[in-house]
């Protein structure tokens, strides 16, 4: 083990637990001086952990909410549309289409396989990266 040794007490003896260097199983060790910024998005959704700093934390926590609502609009843009009906179509049919368009999208069945695409979350991800780009290095 490197780093600081950490122990517990089992009995009369203390044991070697772990280490505050060991990241590979505790991801949540912090080091002195950084912070982090907890975001959940929904209950039971999973929770976003970003090294921030005080200056950094109101544009990364803006970022969060932003990449959410991003990653949801670009998921429900790049579901396959019908082209326009010779008449208007139906409330059923619409019902329908839409039905079509979730489930075939769920099962990621609208484009060729093989094409590749980024994920919504990887194109949010990267529009959000490149702002971040853009601030000094003493504020990020």
């Amino acid at each position: 083990m490197t780093g600081t040794v950490l122990y517990i007490k089992k009995g009369r003896r203390y044991i070697p637990w772990g280490n505050l260097e060991d990241r590979s199983y505790f991801q949540d060790v912090m080091e002195v001086g950084t912070f982090k910024l907890v975001h959940c998005v929904e209950n039971g959704h999973y929770r976003y952990r970003h090294d921030v700093t005080p200056d950094s934390a109101a544009f990364v926590a803006a970022a969060m909410i932003a990449l959410d609502a991003m990653e949801k609009t670009m998921l429900e843009k790049a579901k396959s549309n019908p082209n326009k009906a010779p008449m208007p179509w139906t409330q059923r049919q619409k019902e329908l289409i839409e039905n079509f368009r979730s489930d075939m999208a769920a099962t990621g069945s609208l484009v060729p396989t093989y094409w590749t695409t980024s994920s919504a979350y990887e194109i949010a991800m990267a529009g959000i990266e490149a702002v971040k780009q853009t601030i000094p290095d003493d504020q990020s």
